[in-house]
């Protein structure tokens, strides 16, 4: 598996690897004219026409004396061009006169990194058919023949190991959620497994599994670390805005619950126990559908679709517009806000009238005093 090895060890290789060439590499002679790229190989004997990030690529050139020339004798200068897109700032690492060569390391760079995003991107396989050129600046590119080179997209080992890590920590998320208790609130009373769902909680956890799992893969795809945008942060902190609210509220219910002397559904006027995840999350203490829980929870649902698809389209962490984040944080503000009076008629109990009141059996009626 090639990008397993160290990067440091693959230059110490250069030199080594620099030497090998595929048997069946075309031999064509300089004739004067303007410079053409003609084949380009990569340096795995199992597939010369394929290569992926951190491997090692070398692209022949007829006339490579006067492509030269037109970069002042620089092979710096020269500009490694996938699908006809300038790779800007990624540099040659030898180039050589005798056999019309230039060699790089593809590697990202940050003047690259949107580059990187266009071609490996939206992926539909593990490999993606592409173009190979060079140029003198990076406006225009040389005409070529490699037409067919394979882009290595996806890794197989890395994907693999990302789907059983995926697979893996979804069946865990699930179980702690179910079994655990991660989104359940409820009376410590009651049986974990049964105590009901919370909105809030669930919300939170719904955006940290999603953050970790896309981290996860633009690292394996791209090789990015610092991926986490000021939207997700957003996010992330809306979640936990959210869920830290919701515990408060429903801990200042608690003591009107305690002082009632009828009994009472739950701490907070929701049911003690769990009536299905959907009901839990969805309805409110009276059994009807709420629509400040069905809103919150939706909008949670379609900004969670839209960071997905920009994760897998361009491999980067979505930058949601204010206006987004603004609807978002509404739809949680909102539902905090009816939060407050929800269960509370459960809470304070039943109300006490003195009109028709009758005294309990043996008990002294009250003094009726004259008026004066």
């Amino acid at each position: 598996m090639r990008k397993l090895v160290l990067l440091a060890g693959l230059l110490v290789l250069t030199p080594v690897l620099a030497q090998i060439e595929p048997p069946d590499v075309p031999k064509v002679e300089d004739d004067g004219g303007a410079p053409r790229v003609y084949y380009a190989h990569s340096y795995d004997a199992q597939g010369w026409n394929l290569a992926g990030l951190g491997d090692l690529i070398s692209v022949h050139v007829q006339n490579f004396g006067s492509l030269l020339k037109q970069t002042n004798d620089t092979c710096s200068a020269i500009v490694l061009f996938i699908d006809g897109v300038a790779v800007k700032g990624l540099q040659p690492i030898s180039c050589d006169m005798a056999g019309g060569h230039v060699r790089y390391r593809l590697l990202r760079t940050p003047q690259s990194e949107a580059v990187w995003h266009m071609l490996l991107g939206s992926p539909t396989g593990y490999t993606r058919q592409v173009s190979i050129s060079v140029g003198t600046t990076d406006q225009f590119s040389l005409a070529s023949n490699v037409t067919g080179f394979q882009l290595e997209v996806i890794p197989r080992a890395k994907l693999f190991l990302f789907l059983g890590i995926f697979v893996a920590g979804g069946l865990v998320f699930l179980w702690l959620c179910q079994k655990r208790g991660l989104i359940r609130t409820g009376s410590v009373t009651v049986p974990v497994s049964k105590r009901p769902y919370s909105l809030s909680l669930f919300q939170m956890a719904f955006w940290f599994f999603l953050v970790v799992a896309a981290y996860v893969f633009i690292w394996m795809i791209a090789g990015e670390l610092d991926t986490i945008t000021d939207s997700v942060l957003a996010l992330l902190g809306i979640g936990a805005g959210t869920a830290l609210g919701a515990s408060l509220i429903d801990k200042n219910k608690q003591p009107l619950a305690e002082q009632s002397s009828a009994a009472v559904p739950s701490e907070a006027g929701r049911p003690l126990e769990t009536q299905g995840f959907l009901n839990d999350l969805l309805k409110d203490d009276t059994g009807s559908l709420s629509l400040h829980r069905f809103q919150l929870f939706v909008w949670t649902l379609v900004l969670g679709v839209i960071f997905c698809g920009s994760v897998y389209r361009g491999l980067t962490m979505p930058d949601f517009s204010a206006t987004l984040l603004g609807l978002m944080g509404i739809s949680s503000g909102t539902y905090l806000g009816f939060k407050v009076p929800e269960g509370k008629k459960a809470s304070e109990g039943p109300a006490t009238s003195l009109v028709g009141a009758v005294p309990p059996a043996g008990a002294t009626p009250p003094s009726v005093q004259p008026f004066s």
